[in-house]
């Protein structure tokens, strides 16, 4: 048995390895697609033509495509003497509020947290979505925590817990805001924030589907100049967020930033390039370009305003109603660039929101090898689980399904 499993490795790693030079293709690129009208409505009638995608200037072959769309599940019948605070199934997804008080100004903390309050107080439904504080010192502080997490354990359940929101939002505010310590500077902040967000997407990582963060902030600079960096030197942040996002994306984490700045007050961080900004001199980088680039490399949407409520219901809809599709680019175009993609619909009056871009990071020489090595093992292990109990060859599902 040892000796025809050794054969049959040899046999894959040989094909693979000629494939490895010879491969004409790569991984697959997958993509998450929100269609909207011109009133914003989400457009569910779509098919695999109506779609166009460009990946660095050339026309992808689309390889994959399916159509989500999440409804709510009626709620269980109940036995006598049962009772249940669900008004439907969990959803396979999630829309996380993430208030950012580390990286807002002292003045719109009041003004976001009354917005919350009554953006959130009269939703009537409320089950899959969560929110977190990040706190002045870099903290995630659970206000609803996610499915099994311990801030799920100390927090209201159920479709009626947005009806306490007050007195939630109050408690919460009292155990983490304070005034902002004086020792953490901008580049400090930028990195505690990027932290907590990589935090907040390994959580969500492990909720199935596509999720959301609506990320209530002044934001955060992409870069500073020498006069406002602890070192006297030009520190750029872009690797950070090219790291961060990708890790979002990998999470299947989108973010939807609401900037609640109160313009011209002096904590503005990075919203300007002028001396004393955070940007520095000669930046010409903005705070919002950043909450920008997150939205765009994630598939977010960008959102300058300062309606949470709006972002909320928009973030949650685009959970319900999206579009998946897939594309193998050339292997020679993995070049470890940033690929610009343009994804456009042939249909008139239809708005495409999706990611604008990726790194295209090539694979570890190998990569395929790998992976026929483990199908092999994968394969001949089944084949000896189906000898062992030839009852379970009847029960297999049939190939293809999702």
């Amino acid at each position: 048995m040892i000796y025809r499993i050794a054969i049959g490795l040899a046999f894959a790693v040989g094909a693979l390895a000629t494939d490895d030079l010879a491969q004409p293709e790569s991984k697959l690129v997958d993509l998450n697609i929100i269609a909207l009208d011109n009133h914003g409505q989400p457009v569910n009638d779509l098919t695999s033509d109506d779609f166009q995608v460009s990946d660095a200037g050339k026309k992808q072959k689309i390889a994959f495509f399916r159509h989500n769309e999440s409804k709510l599940a009626p709620a269980p019948a109940l036995g006598p003497k049962e009772f249940s605070n669900r008004s439907a199934a969990e959803l396979p997804h999630a829309t996380v509020i993430l208030f950012d008080l580390l990286n807002e100004s002292f003045g719109s903390r009041g003004y976001a947290s009354n917005e919350l309050i009554k953006e959130l107080d009269p939703l009537e439904t409320s089950d899959s979505l969560y929110l977190y504080f990040l706190s002045v010192d870099g903290r995630l502080y659970p206000v609803r925590g996610l499915p099994g997490t311990e801030g799920e354990l100390r927090s209201i359940r159920g479709a009626a817990w947005t009806r306490q929101i007050k007195p939630l939002m109050d408690e919460a505010m009292r155990r983490v805001l304070r005034v902002r310590p004086v020792e953490i500077d901008v580049a400090i902040r930028v990195q505690l924030t990027y932290a907590a967000l990589d935090a907040l997407a390994l959580q969500l990582s492990m909720v199935p589907g596509r999720k959301n963060i609506v990320w209530v902030s002044d934001g955060v600079p992409i870069a500073l100049g020498p006069m406002r960096s602890d070192t006297g030197e030009f520190v750029d942040f872009t690797p950070l967020l090219r790291q961060l996002s990708e890790a979002l994306d990998r999470s299947g984490v989108a973010i939807y930033p609401v900037r609640q700045v109160m313009l011209g007050h002096q904590d503005n961080i990075g919203a300007t390039s002028g001396a004393g900004a955070t940007g520095g001199a000669g930046t010409g980088i903005q705070s919002l370009e950043t909450l920008d680039d997150f939205a765009g490399l994630t598939g977010g949407r960008p959102n300058a305003g300062k309606d949470i409520g709006a972002a909320v219901q928009q973030a949650m809809s685009d959970l319900r109603f999206s579009y998946q599709i897939g594309y193998y680019p050339l292997s020679r175009n993995r070049d470890g660039k940033f690929h610009k993609l343009r994804i456009m619909c042939k249909r008139k009056g239809v708005h495409i929101q999706a990611k604008t871009g990726y790194y295209a990071w090539p694979d570890p020489p190998g990569t395929q090898t790998k992976q026929a090595i483990d199908a092999a093992i994968w394969v001949q292990r089944r084949r000896n689980r189906f000898a062992r109990h030839p009852v379970a060859r009847s029960k297999r599902p049939a190939h293809g399904t999702f």
